[in-house]
């Protein structure tokens, strides 16, 4: 219900959006190639098992539990004095906090567990989904882009018989809508809300759309 990924990727192709389409191709293709190479040298230098962003989330975590008290209730199955307390079982790797099993990385309170009860604070990414794992970062940009050299691009400039030109379109009368369409679900704005000339509650709404059940 969010557009988030696709308004990121908007911003970072800007200065191509407005290209032909062949150079727009182009244009992606080099800058995909670039960013992964860039990530796949990155990567080779990271000596964690873990990818460095998410090493530092879990050291964030690890130091959150400090003041928690733990209790073993049988094997593998544990208690954390937080607020609220919680129950962390780790032959399911499960937390009753639901955040360890929801994303496969450790909470907060699955990482105190390790540390204070089995001294696992060194092997704490047997624990963690291997999606989150170096290898598996490497692994996604182990392929590469191949160049293309400019004698395989066909001749797009003008004059060439290959050029297609945009059709000739009328422009619609009024001025252009440029405010994004929210999807069903999304917040809404927050515009000051206004009464209702039927209904007379304040709301986002008016005596034309209203659909308020009324006495009338």
């Amino acid at each position: 219900m969010s557009s988030s990924a696709i308004e990121s990727f908007n911003n970072w192709i800007l200065a191509a959006r407005l290209m032909p389409i062949m150079n727009l191709v182009e244009e992606l293709r080099s800058k995909i190639m670039i960013q992964m190479s860039c990530r796949r040298e990155e990567a080779s230098r990271w000596v964690s098992q873990i990818c460095p962003d998410m090493d530092a989330k879990l050291a964030k975590r690890i130091d959150k539990g400090r003041s928690w008290r733990v209790y073993k209730s049988k094997t593998g199955l544990y208690e954390v004095k937080s607020v609220p307390a919680v129950l962390v079982n780790l032959e399911e790797g499960t937390c009753s906090c639901g955040a360890w099993q929801y994303n496969g990385f450790l909470c907060a309170h699955a990482a105190t567990v390790l540390v204070k009860t089995c001294g696992a604070e060194g092997s704490l990414a047997g624990y963690i989904d291997p999606f989150y794992h170096v290898e598996a970062y490497r692994l996604t940009y182990q392929d590469n882009i191949h160049p293309v050299l400019a004698m395989d691009i066909p001749d797009f400039t003008e004059g060439s018989t290959r050029v297609i030109k945009a059709p000739k379109n009328r422009r619609q009368a009024g001025r252009p809508c440029v405010k994004r369409i929210r999807s069903r679900g999304e917040e809404q704005s927050s515009a000051r809300p206004m009464k209702c000339a039927r209904c007379h509650k304040l709301s986002h709404h008016n005596r034309r759309t209203c659909k308020e059940a009324t006495d009338d």
